[in-house]
């Protein structure tokens, strides 16, 4: 018996190959296979030939002849075209515009109409009630504009990721 490492081509490939022998045949065919010295076809006929192989001969005969690595060459420097996307974060329901959007809308509408007229109206009788009325409306009408003016732009950067800018900016 011997002692130590064995060499298996020492006995003229006729050691018994081991599981681990098997796999590194395979992890050499499917790297030759990786780097395009392989057909998909002959990678199939060699790894069947190497997972039944019983010796070191059967291994050296379904390993032999794969065609050896191509020498390292280096990459030439290119560099990439990096297209930048706005990355936003999905919308949750939370995110939608209310349904009070839209009411807001008009109302902001007629009251852009009414505000007016009702100025004109006190100036023309000579009303002061309605004049009153009209600095009311007038004051109403300017704080509605400032807080939907405040949520489209709340709204807005909500959407964006931390550390980003919004796509006017860049």
């Amino acid at each position: 018996m011997t002692k130590g490492p064995v060499d298996p081509t020492a006995a003229g490939g006729r050691l018994r190959a081991s599981d681990a022998d098997r796999e590194r045949a395979l992890e050499e065919l499917k790297v030759a296979f990786a780097h395009g010295r392989l057909a998909k076809d002959e990678l199939d006929r060699r790894a069947g030939r190497a997972l039944t192989a019983r010796t070191y001969g059967d291994l050296a005969a379904a390993t032999a002849g794969v065609p050896a690595r191509p020498p390292q060459v280096r990459p030439a420097k290119v560099r990439p075209q990096v297209r930048r996307q706005v990355r936003r974060r999905p919308a949750r329901a939370h995110d939608q515009p209310s349904a009070n959007t839209r009411a807001l809308k008009w109302g902001l509408a007629l009251a852009t109409l009414i505000v007016p007229a009702t100025m004109a109206g006190s100036v023309v009788t000579g009303s002061k009630d309605l004049f009153c009325v009209s600095v009311v409306l007038l004051m109403a009408y300017v704080l509605t504009v400032m807080v939907a003016l405040a949520n489209a732009i709340a709204v807005r950067f909500e959407n964006e990721l931390p550390g980003e800018r919004p796509p006017a900016a860049r």
